[in-house]
């Protein structure tokens, strides 16, 4: 099961010397839960951690290979580090014309670009988004969590149970999902999940106020043993908010010789890009 795991991983991310020239057409696949693996003997041997490696200025990205205790086999988790002072975020919303993350990335260039929170089956989103200034949908009330950012580039992650949605307060994007991984202190959230594991993508935000982005691309954590597993991952996470998994998440990298491609199976009408404040202007 480990060899089919990993030739659909070599086939879905380049890490490395791919040119941007070289994407390929979005490939449509069908997502299945994946099977849990047999525990291996060498399970623990094969845990490694890259530490943070420097990408371009302000990006950074760390890969691990994990699992939630030493009986399950290793899986992949990709994470970027981004210093706000030298990103821009983007919200790219699109009900009309939902499209693959790969799509999104190739039209847009960003430096990153990871799926955005949860849909209707009209590609509605099922709360506030707030892309360019403009505001689209409707805020969720005491539960879920907004990334946002304002005008002069203050980036942050509220708890909307604690901090409700402001409309006075000017934002320039801004996107909400559910549920809170991690409230703000660094306190795993209490998640009443049904123990689905499914593919993950996370935003949070660290001790030190750098935008963290985490995908786990295969099926491998349920919510509550994500949030888990990144209070306890070394990151020093301050909090976190879950964003859309399953079929959704997926994650692109192009910062200098990084070259992270993961592919969302579904086509996406929200998108969470990161650009350099030198390129965005």
């Amino acid at each position: 099961m480990r060899l089919l795991v990993w030739a659909w991983i070599v086939g879905t991310i380049l890490v490395t010397g791919c040119s941007r020239a070289a994407l390929s057409p979005p490939t449509r696949l069908v997502p299945t839960r994946m099977l849990t693996p047999a525990p291996s003997p060498t399970a623990a041997a094969e845990r490694s951690d890259s530490g943070w490696i420097l990408a371009a200025s302000g990006v950074e990205v760390r890969t691990f290979m994990t699992g939630k205790d030493l009986s399950d086999s290793p899986v992949p988790i990709y994470a970027v580090r981004l210093d706000p002072g030298t990103i821009r975020l983007r919200i790219r919303y699109d009900p009309e014309a939902p499209q693959p993350l790969r799509t999104w990335f190739v039209a847009h260039r960003p430096l990153v670009a990871v799926n955005g929170g949860f849909f209707t089956a009209e590609n509605q989103a099922t709360a506030l988004i707030v892309s360019d200034g403009t505001v689209y949908g409707t805020s969720y009330a005491g539960f879920g969590g907004m990334l946002a950012a304002t005008p002069d580039g203050r980036i942050w992650i509220q708890a909307l149970r604690d901090e409700p949605y402001d409309p006075n307060i000017p934002l320039d994007q801004a996107i909400q999902s559910f549920p809170m991984l991690i409230y703000p202190g660094g306190v795993v959230a209490s998640i009443n999940d049904n123990g689905q594991r499914a593919r993950r993508t996370a935003v949070a935000i660290d001790r030190a106020g750098r935008v963290l982005l985490v995908v786990c691309p295969t099926s491998a954590f349920s919510l509550q043993e994500l949030a888990a597993w990144l209070a306890s991952s070394g990151m020093e996470i301050d909090r976190a908010l879950n964003l859309d998994g399953g079929s959704s998440s997926g994650i692109f990298v192009d910062a200098g010789a990084v070259r992270w491609q993961i592919d969302s199976f579904a086509a996406l009408p929200s998108v969470l890009l990161i650009e350099s404040r030198l390129s965005s202007g």
